[in-house]
Formats: C-alpha cells, structure tokens, sequence
C-alpha cells in the first residue's frame, strides 16, 4: 500500500538520525490558526457567561449561533439578554418565543414548516433570531440602530414611519448596545 500526502510536503532536511524531516507548510498554519481560533472562542465564551451569570454551555450556544449567523456576539448577546433575560422558555404578551423572542410567523418566513413550539428548541431559536438580525443589518445597510428597530417593532412599521420622515426609534436599540457594563465588555473584548 502506497503512502498518499493529502498536503504538499517540503523536505527541510533529515535528522542526526538520518530520517528525513518533512514539513507541511499549507497545513501548519491552518492547524495552529484552528487551534488559537477555538482556544480565543473558549476564552470569549467563559467571558461571556461569567459577566451575564449564565452556564457556559448557553454562553457557548449563543456564541457559534451568533458566529455562524455573522452577527457580533456582543450584539448577540445584548439581544438575548433584552429579549428573554436568558430564559429559554419566555413568551412575551405579543406571542413572541424564546431566547431571541422570534414570532412564529416570522420564523415560518425564515424556515417555512418551523412550528411554534419548535422555537422552545435552543439551537433553532438562536439560529432564527440572529439570521433574522443579520437579515436586518443587510436590509438596513449595516445600520445596527435601525436593525434592533425593526427587530423589535417589525420593518414594515419602522419604514413606514421613515417614509413619513418620523423617527422610528423605541428604545430598544438603547437596551440591547446599552449599558455602560456591555459598552465596557465590548472594550474589553475589542482590546
């Protein structure tokens, strides 16, 4: 049987020993920038749960959800924390579900046949909440103000409201960036 090299190999030179020591240019990098991205996302997610006194497990849930949605986990988490003060099972009086309170009807938008009670699951409620954000951010042009706007009050009302030329602005996006203590976290994480 024959010895296949996935990687391209560079013979650097061979050992007092006389074995050859090969090394494998393309794939080392990638390795220790894989291997320092998981050790930077276990540092962040052991951050995030320490300063919002949650499990590290949903810390850790929140994050990727977040990651993989392209959304900044401060945000992410800023969200969750306004939305549902980390409760999974939270609904609000308008019938909004969950972590990132996401309303049935704009969950079945997103993920046609996703029922009510499917929003309860935590990986598909954070997955639906934070595409349904990043979806916002793109449609408002990176404006994360308008964004967390229309995520709470709903796009149609917020464009509606700036085609009169009225200011769409609740509070919300104030509640979700606020606090001096998450302005503090976001410098903290960005040093």
């Amino acid at each position: 049987m024959a010895l296949v090299l996935l990687a391209p190999a560079v013979l650097v030179g061979a050992s007092a020993t006389g074995v050859a020591e090969i090394a494998y240019p393309a794939v080392r990098p990638a390795i220790e920038d894989e291997v320092s991205q998981r050790l930077e996302d276990a540092r962040l997610n052991a951050l995030f749960a320490r300063h919002y006194d949650i499990p590290l497990d949903l810390a850790t849930r929140i994050h990727g959800a977040a990651r993989d949605a392209g959304v900044d986990p401060v945000l992410a988490f800023g969200l969750v924390d306004t939305e549902s003060s980390f409760r999974r099972t939270v609904v609000s009086w308008a019938g909004a579900v969950g972590y990132t309170q996401v309303m049935p009807a704009t969950a079945r938008w997103m993920e046609p046949g996703v029922q009510r009670a499917d929003l309860f699951q935590t990986e598909l409620n954070l997955k639906l909440g934070f595409e349904y954000l990043a979806y916002l951010l793109e449609y408002y042009e990176g404006d994360v103000r308008l964004a967390l706007t229309a995520y709470n009050r709903g796009p149609g009302t917020v464009d509606n409201l700036l085609e009169q030329g009225r200011d769409p602005e609740n509070g919300y996006a104030d509640r979700v960036l606020g606090t001096e203590t998450r302005r503090g976290l976001l410098r903290f994480l960005r040093s």
